[in-house]
């Protein structure tokens, strides 16, 4: 079976030996987004996409050019309304799934954060907080939003309700808190490497092929 891989940056290179360990995949293909000479000639049974949401109009050319009939995964966060418009193509040609984040972790959390604000929303100050890496981009991140919808915090108020903080090499922490009356909730998920980011996604891509 056949994987290719957009994006040649640190998680593209986790996923790639992560999948090289795993062994699902005999041919796996390196993609930059911006170098045509990249693209695979061959269709591959599954794509998976860790680069940046400007590649989204790449990956569907690929896509529709080869016919499509493949997996796709995407693992990229911070696409705006045209990016999304772009996946809905793709979804018409490709068997596909995105999520902000892969980790089983971060998926429990949502799940909690969710039961949390059911249960304590009304008598609760709720926010998030979320760490990254200096070279992270979008702010929030993809998985502090997931998680404010999770809870029922509305774009509009992600300024006063969550804080972002930008250091180091830090993979990814998030925190949810539950301020009461003399009393603190906190819900909070760490990443300790990026290779929990590379498993969720290359197992979601296998559930998509039925493997």
């Amino acid at each position: 079976m056949k994987l290719a891989i957009v994006g040649t940056g640190a998680m593209g290179k986790v996923l790639k030996n992560y999948a090289e360990e795993e062994g699902t995949f005999e041919t796996i293909f390196f993609i930059e987004p911006t170098d045509e000479s990249t693209w695979p000639l061959e269709k591959p049974d599954l794509l998976i996409d860790f680069s940046h949401p400007g590649a989204i109009n790449s990956i569907y050319e690929f896509c529709r050019k080869q016919g499509g009939g493949f997996g796709v995964v995407l693992a990229t966060t911070g696409y705006g309304p045209q990016e999304w418009e772009i996946i809905k193509l793709i979804q018409k040609i490709c068997p596909l799934v995105q999520k902000s984040n892969f980790s089983r972790g971060v998926e429990a959390m949502n799940r909690l954060a969710e039961q949390g604000a059911r249960l304590l929303g009304d008598a609760a100050d709720i926010r998030v907080m979320e760490s990254h890496h200096t070279r992270k981009k979008d702010a929030p991140s993809g998985t502090a939003k997931t998680l404010c919808s999770c809870i029922g915090i509305p774009e509009s108020e992600y300024p006063e309700k969550t804080a972002v903080l930008r250091m180091g090499t830090v993979p990814g922490e998030h925190t949810v808190y539950f301020a009461m009356e003399d009393e603190v909730l906190e819900i909070t998920h760490r990443a300790y490497s990026k290779r929990i980011f590379a498993i969720g996604a290359l197992e979601a891509g296998k559930e998509l092929l039925g493997i």
